[in-house]
């Protein structure tokens, strides 16, 4: 595949802020306001190493490397991702438009990589 197919895509991470209930006992996830990161090179996992860890689930799994002075603890796994030309304008709840969420953050030598997991019906 070449160089060129891949374009940078709009990323925006909406930080876990908190567990609370609604007004009828139901557990409800607040998140902060999205932050726009910046456009990335978001790529789907695929290599022979990803499919040994993640099965099946690869084909719903995404990966962005950052760099680490910038990224490191800034992020969190349950954070959700907003990809794939997904953003949260229009939103009325911070994460209602988010269609990925952080399943893993790794550190590596200058970059911490990030997977992102698609959620369900989105």
């Amino acid at each position: 595949m070449s160089r060129g197919k891949w374009r940078k895509k709009s990323l925006y991470i909406a930080s876990f802020a908190k567990d609370s209930l609604d007004d009828y006992g139901n557990k409800i996830t607040i998140y902060d306001k999205p932050e726009f990161i910046g456009k990335e090179n978001i790529q789907p996992l695929s290599g022979s190493t990803d499919i040994e860890e993640y099965g099946n689930k690869v084909s719903k799994m995404q990966k962005v490397l950052l760099d680490y002075d910038k990224y490191l603890g800034k992020f969190k796994e349950n954070d959700l991702a907003y990809i794939e030309d997904t953003t949260p304008e229009s939103e009325e709840v911070y994460g209602d438009n988010a269609n990925y969420r952080i399943d893993s953050i790794r550190n590596q030598n200058r970059k911490i990589a990030i997977y992102f997991e698609k959620l369900p019906n989105k």
